[in-house]
C-alpha cells in the first residue's frame, strides 16, 4: 500500500507544468493575435488620417468660400475677371503622395518665352471694385495658393495710389482650381466660384453662388468708374451738405458760434475766391469771411428767429448757393455740471436753475416738479448723419418718485433703466455691479432731496458699444405744449 502510494506520488510529479509542444502551442496563438491587433490599429490609424484629411479640405474650403462671399456681396463699383495669360503649371506625380502636394514644373518650364515677358503671368485675379479700394483675390497655381491683396485707390482716377499697394496674405492653400463664373452675373446679379482642393490623394471640390447686394457691371473688360461729382457750390455746417438746406440752431447764453464752409465742385474754380452775404439779424454779432470760411458769432441777446446765408463764385456769379438758420430762444434753466462728452459707464447730474427759472416769464407759474424730463438718443454716421435710437419722457412724483410705471421703473423702447437707488461708478446702478440688466442701458435717476431737481445719467458699461451717439436732455410742460427749454447734447466721441 505504501508503495502504490510514493508510485501515484511520483507520478503526479512528472505531470505538472507546461510541456515544450504545449508552450510552443501558446506563443504561436499570442503571435497571430497580436499581429492581428497591430493591423487593426494601423488600418484604424489609416481610416482617421483620411477622414481627418476629408474634414481638413470641407473646413478649408468653407472658410475660403465664406471670405470671398462676404467680398463679393458687398461689390461697390464692379467685379473683373483676369484669368492666366499663360499656361498653367504642369503637374508631374510626386514621388511621395502623402507629402501633401503635387510637384509642379515651373511656369517658366512651362512657356519660357511668354513666362518672360512683364505683362504675362500664370496666376488668375478676381477684382471686386470698391469706391476707394479693390480687392484683388489671387490664384497662384504654381504654389497652390490663393492670396489677398487690398490696394487703395485715388477716388479721382481710380488709379493705385503710390503707397496704396497692399500686401498680399494667404487666403487658401491645397488649392488646385479656381474658376469664376460670371455668366449669369446681368441677369441674377450673382457670381458663381469653384475651387478645387488637394491635399496628398484626397480631393475636394466647392461650389458657390453668391448674389451682390448692388447692381455692378461684371466681366473681363470691367474698369474703375470714379463717381461723378455735381458741379457747383455748396455749403457745409459741421460737415454735412447743408446747400439751400435749414440748420436748426439753438441759443445759449454764451459761445453762440456757427461756422460755415464752401467747396466749388468740377475743379474749375477756387473755392476761397468767394463772397458771403447773411440777412436777418436784428442785435449785431460778427459775421467773419475768410475765403472758403464763414464764422458766425451771434450775440446772446439775438431776438431774431431766422438767418440767410449765402456764398458766391467771384470768378462765376452764378455759382451761388444759400442756407437758412432757424434759431430758437429757449428758457435757459436746465444745466449740467461738467463738459458735455460722455464714457460709458461715466454719470453726468443735470440740474434745474431756480435763479434762472424765477427770472424767466415761467416765474410763479410752475414747481420743479411741473417740468417733464425728455432724452433722446441717436446714432452718429461717420458722414455726420443721425439715426433715431429711441426717447424717454417723465416727470417728477410728489414723493419724488418717478411716475412711470405702478413701481416707478420701466425701460421704454429697450435702452433706458430707471433706478430707484442713486447710479453712480462704471457699471451703471449702485448695488447691480453685476447686474448686466444695468450694463447695457442709459440709466437715470432723480436725486432725494427738499427740491427734488436733480437728475443723474449714467451711460452703462456696455451701452451701445462701438458706436457715436449724441443724448441729448431737455425740459417741457404738460400744460404748455409749446414750450421747450434748453437742450442740453453729450456726445461719446470727441
Amino acid at each position: 500500500m505504501k508503495l502504490l502510494r510514493r508510485m501515484n506520488k511520483s507520478n503526479n510529479m512528472k505531470n505538472s507544468g507546461f510541456t515544450l509542444v504545449e508552450l510552443v502551442i501558446v506563443m504561436a496563438i499570442m503571435g497571430i493575435l497580436g499581429l492581428a491587433v497591430v493591423g487593426f490599429i494601423g488600418t484604424s490609424t489609416k481610416q482617421y488620417k483620411y477622414a481627418s484629411k476629408d474634414v481638413d479640405l470641407q473646413y478649408e474650403a468653407q472658410l475660403t468660400m465664406n471670405q470671398i462671399g462676404d467680398l463679393i456681396i458687398d461689390a461697390q463699383k464692379g467685379v473683373k475677371y483676369e484669368p492666366a495669360t499663360v499656361a498653367a503649371p504642369v503637374e508631374v506625380a510626386s514621388a511621395a503622395p502623402e507629402a501633401g502636394y503635387i510637384a509642379t514644373a515651373s511656369a517658366e518650364e512651362a512657356s519660357s518665352e511668354e513666362a518672360s515677358s512683364e505683362e504675362t503671368s500664370s496666376d488668375s485675379k478676381l477684382i471686386i471694385y470698391n469706391k476707394d479700394c479693390t480687392y484683388n483675390i489671387i490664384y497662384r497655381p504654381s504654389e497652390h495658393k490663393i492670396y489677398l491683396r487690398k490696394d487703395t485707390l485715388d477716388p479721382a482716377t481710380g488709379a493705385v495710389k503710390a503707397d496704396g499697394q497692399g500686401k498680399e496674405s494667404l487666403m487658401a492653400e491645397n488649392v488646385t482650381g479656381f474658376t469664376p463664373d460670371l455668366s449669369e452675373a446681368e441677369s441674377k446679379n450673382s457670381v458663381g466660384i469653384v475651387v478645387d482642393f488637394k491635399a496628398g490623394d484626397k480631393k475636394y471640390t466647392s461650389k458657390q453662388n453668391f448674389t451682390m447686394r448692388n447692381k455692378v457691371p461684371t466681366g473681363a473688360d470691367v474698369e474703375y468708374v470714379a463717381p461723378a461729382e455735381p458741379k457747383g457750390i455748396r455749403i457745409y455746417y459741421k460737415g454735412k451738405d447743408v446747400t439751400n438746406g435749414t440748420v436748426y440752431y439753438e441759443m445759449k447764453k454764451t459761445n453762440n458760434n456757427l461756422k460755415f464752409t464752401d467747396k466749388i465742385l468740377g475743379g474749375k474754380y477756387d473755392s476761397k475766391n468767394v463772397t458771403w452775404d447773411h440777412s436777418g439779424n436784428k442785435n449785431g454779432g460778427n459775421f467773419n469771411a475768410n475765403g472758403d470760411v464763414y464764422d458766425v458769432q451771434l450775440m446772446s441777446d439775438e431776438t431774431t428767429d431766422q438767418l440767410v446765408i449765402t456764398v458766391t463764385s467771384i470768378d462765376d456769379p452764378s455759382l451761388t448757393a444759400k442756407v437758412t438758420v432757424n434759431i430758437a430762444h429757449p428758457i435757459n434753466i436746465l444745466h449740467c455740471d461738467a463738459d458735455k462728452h460722455f464714457d460709458l459707464g461715466q454719470t453726468h447730474q443735470l440740474f434745474i436753475d431756480e435763479g434762472e427759472l424765477k427770472k424767466s416769464s415761467l416765474n410763479g407759474k410752475y414747481q420743479i416738479k411741473d417740468f417733464v424730463w425728455h432724452m433722446e438718443v441717436e446714432s452718429v454716421s461717420s458722414t455726420g448723419a443721425t439715426e433715431y435710437k429711441g426717447d424717454i419722457s417723465f416727470k417728477m412724483g410728489d414723493d419724488g418718485k418717478l411716475i412711470y410705471g405702478p413701481d416707478g421703473n420701466g425701460e421704454p423702447d429697450g435702452i433706458f433703466k430707471f433706478s430707484s437707488k442713486e447710479i453712480a461708478g462704471e457699471t451703471g446702478a449702485e448695488g447691480h455691479e453685476d447686474d448686466p440688466k444695468y450694463r447695457n442701458y442709459l440709466n437715470y435717476h432723480i436725486v432725494d432731496g427738499n427740491q427734488n431737481e436733480k437728475m443723474h445719467i449714467t451711460l452703462g458699461k456696455n451701452f451701445f458699444v462701438g458706436e457715436k451717439l449724441n443724448i441729448s436732455v431737455w425740459l417741457g410742460l404738460e400744460e404748455e405744449s409749446g414750450f421747450k427749454s434748453n437742450t442740453i447734447t453729450f456726445y461719446t466721441y470727441y
